[in-house]
């Protein structure tokens, strides 16, 4: 199965973050977030989905379940938010 933005766009909406403010919080262009989930964006990269995840605390996986459609995958329990704090460390090549 592959990634599922529908999926993606219901757990941030529980959680109650709006695209701006994992936007923001992940650096990542919201127009491009935005088609991840309309899932115009059929494959995004793998280490942005993660970072993803990472931030509304849920597996990396989770985006990539198949969805039955009597069966309801957004009746899952998910925390309301986590914070995730990313560490860059930069080499500027001065010593």
């Amino acid at each position: 199965m592959g990634f599922n933005g529908k999926i993606l766009k219901k757990i941030r909406e529980q959680k109650g973050v709006t695209q701006m403010q994992l936007c923001h919080a992940i650096n990542l262009d919201q127009s491009s977030y935005s088609k991840y989930e309309r899932t115009i964006v059929k494959n995004p990269p793998a280490e942005k989905v993660k970072v993803i995840a990472d931030y509304l605390g849920v597996p990396y996986e989770t985006f990539f379940a198949e969805i039955e459609e009597d069966k309801s995958v957004f009746d899952i329990d998910v925390p309301k938010r986590v914070d995730v704090h990313v560490h860059v460390k930069i080499d500027w090549g001065l010593g």
